[in-house]
């Protein structure tokens, strides 16, 4: 996990509900409540102000449904996870919800920690997507320094992609990549092995 805490924004359409979200996720050190709001523009507003990392909304708002408002949300910040909540299991309500962008749709009442370990869920899902692409990212570079022409390649390349044939060993296609890393710098010593990984 991140060392700063994951913020919340709570959406409740009453004082009961809004005091038994913040209980249920008040206790917890890496989490911190940004707000509470009690109207669907309520939460729009507070969500463009604290900018929060997750809304917890009750789907049943006064004036205008958890949906619309999901929607209006994540039109404004698209890196805002809504979680849903509602007492009744209603398929249209759901699909609704997720159509509109929800990550998830929980019923209430909701199990001891159910809530909580949603959101850690979704904010380690959303951290381990990000190094995803941050690693097909350097991978892309890599690609394009070898490829792009005949010159060596940069030996800050080259080490990069050893780290990474270290961590994954038996990923083809970092090893194949290396590969020609090696025969671009005509390493011949180096190559040698790696082929007999490759075609063993």
């Amino acid at each position: 996990m991140s060392d700063q805490p994951i913020k919340v924004l709570i959406a409740a359409n009453s004082p009961d509900s809004a005091d038994e979200l913040r209980a249920m996720l008040g206790s917890a050190a890496d989490v911190s409540v940004a707000a509470i709001a009690n109207t669907p523009q309520d939460a729009i507003t507070q969500a463009d102000v604290h900018q929060p990392d997750m809304v917890v909304m009750d789907y049943d708002m006064p004036g205008q449904n958890g949906a619309e408002t999901t929607r209006a949300i994540i039109h404004n910040d698209d890196r805002i996870q809504v979680i849903m909540l509602s007492v009744v299991n209603d398929v249209e309500d759901i699909r609704a919800a997720m159509r509109a962008g929800a990550r998830d749709y929980l019923i209430k009442p909701l199990r001891e920690g159910e809530l909580l370990e949603t959101v850690r869920w979704l904010i380690r899902e959303r951290r381990d997507y990000a190094r995803m692409q941050a690693f097909v990212g350097q991978m892309r570079k890599a690609y394009e320094a070898i490829f792009r022409d005949d010159k060596p390649v940069p030996p800050t390349v080259v080490t990069y992609l050893e780290s990474q044939v270290a961590a994954s060993p038996d990923d083809h296609l970092v090893l194949e990549t290396l590969a020609v890393a090696y025969a671009r710098n005509r390493d011949w010593k180096k190559l040698a092995p790696l082929m007999d990984r490759l075609t063993g």
